[in-house]
């Protein structure tokens, strides 16, 4: 039965229609994305359990509905990665007091998810239909509890898992810290677990642990182990000092322990609360690593709050390092296309790119920075360039001890006066000398994602109050530049209710 089929069977579904009303009672908000992800309404958090079963993409998340002060999970379906379409709630706290962060296992035969039941441990919900609507709770929740532990977190604290499954039985990965306080002087660690059963678990000690290349008060929440090629795998998660981010490494399946070649960040701004918050990851049918964010608010909640990135595709290039790109299904949502010959810009010069404009479209560019000092973009740009959120490429840094830098600066993103005031998205780009710039720019209302040479990202929120903050410029600061080409399409809205505002 086709995905539209399946959902005209839940028409009449009370929580469904509560949903497009929410949906609807929010569609005046201009800051709502036109082709992300974002809740019906209320309070979201972390996604969870991102998988593909019988063919559909499913993505849970943190979700506190209206009239709820605690977190159940959330659901939406997709038959591609972009287009969502709301599902009933999936998991309701019952023996927890809440439903927290977890992950998810696709078998023949159904759909396991693990999660953080708070107050009680991690727990075990499967679910086998189409639609994945009909979640069954272990009957021995939480399967592994919460135990004693000690001022340095011993024997082991339970928080945030996933789950795999090897030739011996399933693993369960429980991020979290020890030896110190989170956030200020902690060790992230990893707890790793194993049961035949799904039902008795043994805590085999840590997959990875100490500091290595992150530093004091990061924990290693919201983890997600998978292969991701060249014989390697990556573990992608979440500190609460710094966001999302991730190692590349071996994982030796005997010993169960993973050894990092690197680190790498995925989010790039202030401590605590930057842009890119926890992910959710899984390997799809066509083994591509898939990954997906929640971004945080940068302003007041308005009857709803986050919104999901778009899909990232994760992959290794031949010599492991790491390529971040946005899957290849973004593209069936470009619709009128613009393609600008080269311009060049002198010193100083900030030019109007006319024909492009837009607060939900897709650039590509090719930029050679020549001798400038700062070279790139500016969107969400007021003719006056009084609101207009800066990209900006620094090429000349001192090479024998840094990289170049790539920026997202949204300090004049807005006039509203109600946001949190926040510093730029700065990052470190691995771009040879003499190799030109290559970015793919995604704007979308209030939020901005740009890919940088398929190998670093960043995202940043941004608010503008303007209704003329739609147009696009090309700059450059301390010599010439030239924007070698720009094609620019205008994105199609995935939501119903906003199609015609």
């Amino acid at each position: 039965m086709k995905l539209e089929e399946q959902l005209g069977q839940l028409e009449s579904d009370e929580q469904m229609h509560g949903f497009r009303a929410a949906r609807e009672g929010l569609a005046s908000d201009r800051h709502r994305p036109w082709y992300h992800f974002s809740p019906p309404g209320s309070v979201m958090n972390d996604p969870n359990g991102l998988c593909q079963w019988r063919g559909l993409y499913h993505l849970f998340y943190q979700y506190t509905p209206v009239g709820a002060s605690n977190i159940h999970w959330g659901h939406t379906v997709s038959e591609d990665l972009v287009r969502w379409h709301d599902l009933p709630i999936a998991l309701y706290p019952d023996q927890e007091k809440d439903c927290f962060s977890g992950q998810t296992l696709v078998e023949d035969d159904r759909v396991v998810a693990i999660y953080h039941g708070t107050e009680a441990g991690n727990a075990i919900a499967t679910a086998s239909d189409p639609l994945l609507i009909d979640w069954q709770k272990h009957p021995d929740n939480p399967v592994i509890p919460m135990v004693d532990v000690d001022d340095d977190g011993y024997p082991y604290r339970v928080f945030d898992p996933c789950i795999w499954k090897e030739s011996d039985g399933y693993y369960a990965l429980s991020g979290v810290f020890k030896d110190g306080v989170r956030s200020v002087d902690c060790v992230g660690v990893d707890h790793l677990f194993r049961s035949v059963d799904l039902t008795n678990w043994e805590h085999l000690g840590s997959l990875v642990e100490g500091n290595y290349a992150s530093e004091p008060g990061e924990d290693y929440a919201v983890p997600n182990f998978w292969p991701i090629g060249n014989g390697k795998h990556m573990l992608l998660f979440f500190s609460h000092k710094r966001g999302g981010q991730y190692f590349v490494g071996d994982y030796d399946s005997t010993s169960h322990r993973f050894s990092p070649d690197y680190h790498g960040r995925l989010n790039n701004g202030p401590l605590a609360i930057g842009s890119l918050h926890a992910p959710s990851a899984t390997a799809d049918d066509s083994g591509r690593y898939l990954g997906i964010f929640n971004v945080k608010e940068s302003r007041a909640e308005q009857g709803w709050r986050d919104i999901m990135t778009l899909p990232y595709h994760l992959s290794l290039a031949s010599d492991d390092s790491l390529l971040i790109q946005p899957v290849e299904e973004v593209k069936s949502l470009r619709g009128d296309h613009v393609r600008l010959s080269a311009v060049e810009a002198g010193a100083g010069e900030d030019i109007v790119l006319n024909g492009v404009s837009g607060n939900a479209i897709e650039i590509e560019a090719v930029i050679e920075p020549g001798d400038a000092h700062e070279v790139g973009l500016r969107v969400l740009r007021s003719p006056d360039a009084e609101e207009q959120t800066r990209i900006s490429y620094f090429p000349n840094a001192i090479r024998r001890f840094d990289t170049p830098r790539i920026q997202i600066d949204g300090t004049s993103s807005s006039n509203r006066t109600d946001l949190v005031s926040r510093t730029p998205e700065i990052a470190r780009i691995d771009i040879a000398e003499g190799e030109p710039l290559r970015l793919r720019i995604f704007v979308d209302r209030s939020i901005v994602e740009v890919f940088v040479n398929g190998v670093q990202s960043l995202t940043l929120r941004a608010y503008p109050d303007r209704d003329d903050s739609v147009g696009v410029s090309f700059f450059a600061r301390g010599g010439t530049a030239k924007l070698v080409s720009l094609d620019a399409w205008q994105m199609e809205c995935i939501w119903p209710e906003l199609r015609d505002r």
